[in-house]
């Protein structure tokens, strides 16, 4: 009886963290703008729109946003985003000023929380909010958390879906950005 109620907990954390809290509309199978689930790719230029600082922090327009860049896609309802906070924060005091660090929360329904929790996970890197989830769907991103790697001139190089650890997000960082700590 335990294990099925711990099986079924994991289910539901990870239903949670790879679901989409809102359908995305349906697209035609021969649609060449839709990218299948597990092609994390890069090479489209970075959607151009402005995110809403999350709190009290400033706006981002994303065809301001220089480079290289490191968006993370991340949420209160997500596990695995709340998880992967302190090595994001990690990575990013590491590069310091080579590699532009961008937390977007997805899709939060309580704001609030949502600062609270970078409050306490010790971010420092900036916050924006994607309240809808039309950033996400616009950069082709799968799955929660999701970390989006854009090069100098606004060209999506590598997206990850799922956690990562400062070390792999280092690796990742030198390997599509070409920067190293």
């Amino acid at each position: 009886m335990r294990r099925s109620v711990v099986a079924l907990a994991l289910l539901a954390t990870l239903a949670a963290c790879a679901g989409e809290p809102s359908a995305a509309p349906s697209t035609p199978a021969g649609d060449p703008s839709v990218v299948p689930i597990g092609t994390l790719t890069g090479g489209d230029p970075l959607p151009e729109v402005e995110l809403a600082g999350l709190g009290d922090q400033d706006a981002i327009d994303t065809a301001e946003l220089g480079g290289p860049a490191v968006l993370n896609f991340w949420a209160t309802w997500c596990a695995f985003c709340v998880e992967e906070m302190p090595d994001l924060e990690e990575a990013h005091q590491a590069l310091g000023d080579q590699v532009r660090f961008v937390g977007i929360d997805r899709e939060d329904p309580n704001v609030d929380k949502a600062v609270a929790l970078a409050d306490e996970t010790g971010v420092t890197y900036e916050l924006v909010t994607d309240p809808d989830g039309a950033f996400f769907r616009a950069v082709r991103a799968r799955g929660m958390p999701t970390t989006v790697f854009v090069d100098a001139g606004g060209v999506i190089q590598y997206r990850h879906a799922g956690p990562l650890t400062s070390a792999q997000l280092l690796e990742l960082v030198e390997e599509h950005l070409g920067v190293t700590a």
